[in-house]
């Protein structure tokens, strides 16, 4: 279940502002019951045919074990159109910027690994945003543990 709200602060606001810019596609917060403590933004025109068409950025901000800001980015995905395009790391490169002016000492995220599908990995992108293998990996597993330090 998900409720829309207004923009948490005025550098999320603008984050908002120029998502929509990229994309041509109108974004909005919402408050989802999974992601409590999570920035949430989506397409206000949800597509529940095609899933791929939506837009999502969910991530948080917690304290890494030696107490430094880290951003976790639970989810991105571009809409389907916009793919190939460079609108993914556009946004990403948005993201980061203000994950840095709040201090933020790294990112780290899930890349997805489709062994049956190549071209469905997210691996290839994310290392283009400079973003490194995490620790652990199993290699039956499509979750594929990745970082970046920004400091």
């Amino acid at each position: 279940m998900m409720q829309y709200l207004t923009a948490p602060n005025s550098d999320l606001e603008l984050l908002r502002v120029r998502l929509e810019t990229i994309l041509e596609h109108p974004l909005c917060f919402v408050q989802h019951i999974l992601f409590p403590s999570s920035v949430y933004i989506t397409s206000i025109e949800h597509n529940d045919e095609i899933e791929e068409e939506n837009f999502y950025l969910i991530y948080q901000i917690k304290k890494d074990r030696g107490g430094m800001p880290q951003a976790i980015i639970q989810f991105l995905q571009i809409p389907i159109r916009f793919r190939g395009k460079g609108a993914g790391s556009k946004v990403y490169r948005f993201l980061e910027n203000l994950l840095r002016a709040q201090n933020c000492y790294s990112i780290t995220l899930e890349a997805r690994v489709n062994s049956l599908n190549p071209k469905d990995n997210s691996v290839g992108f994310w290392g283009k945003q400079g973003f490194v293998p995490g620790v652990h990996y199993a290699f039956d597993d499509e979750n594929f543990p990745m970082v970046k330090r920004l400091q």
